[in-house]
């Protein structure tokens, strides 16, 4: 008889004993994550409502979840367990943690100012869609000489010094050369040279008669 007693109060205790470990049955810090510890007589572990979440253990309140509108869209959903990530619409990009904010877009040229974008200042330049506009390269400080102006897209493009001409000293010039002459042009056709050889056999005689009255006289 007695053994039968000790063994119905072991049984006892140990029932106990497993529901003290059960959710809603122990103490707060029992309650896993995607619930909380319900504030009655018995800690009693509550699942989370819609739209909101715990991420860890024992809390006594659920958190709600982050709400994805205006120039924010869903990027994950909410769970019992982690909160909802937004991200930007088309146009505009995260800034902060966990994209906290959206900001607009600014083309190449320009920057994000409170009012929205602004055209880059003069002598400043932006060459991409974010950030802010930047003071050109002063080419001067280091030395060198600008070899491209810069705009409001792109800086400048700097370059060495081109060396100064020194001033060129007095040279005596020698003297030109007198031209030479052109040679006389050659007549087109040669007029052949008559020898002394053929005027003798050309030479011709007085007619026989004259030489017969000059005689008579």
């Amino acid at each position: 008889m007695g053994r039968g007693r000790y063994r119905l109060l072991a049984a006892v205790l140990l029932v106990v004993s497993v529901e003290r470990v059960r959710p809603g049955q122990g103490s707060c810090r029992d309650c896993p994550a995607g619930t909380f510890c319900g504030k009655t007589k018995t800690p009693t572990c509550i699942p989370c409502p819609s739209n909101s979440f715990s991420r860890s253990p024992g809390q006594e309140a659920c958190n709600l979840c982050r709400r994805c509108e205006g120039v924010f869209r869903t990027k994950k959903g909410c769970s019992p367990t982690s909160d909802a990530e937004c991200e930007c619409i088309p146009g505009f990009h995260c800034r902060g943690a966990g994209c906290a904010m959206c900001e607009q877009d600014c083309g190449r040229g320009q920057e994000v100012t409170d009012d929205g974008c602004k055209d880059c200042d003069p002598g400043t330049f932006n060459d991409q869609k974010l950030g802010t506009c930047r003071p050109w390269t002063d080419c001067a400080r280091a030395g060198k000489a600008v070899l491209v102006n810069g705009t409001k897209e792109r800086d400048v493009v700097c370059g060495p010094r081109s060396a100064d001409p020194s001033p060129a000293a007095p040279s005596a010039s020698a003297p030109s050369p007198a031209p030479t002459p052109a040679p006389a042009p050659e007549p087109a056709f040669l007029k052949p040279v008559r020898t002394a050889q053929e005027e003798d056999g050309c030479s011709c005689g007085f007619p026989e008669e004259e030489e017969g009255e000059e005689g008579a006289l």
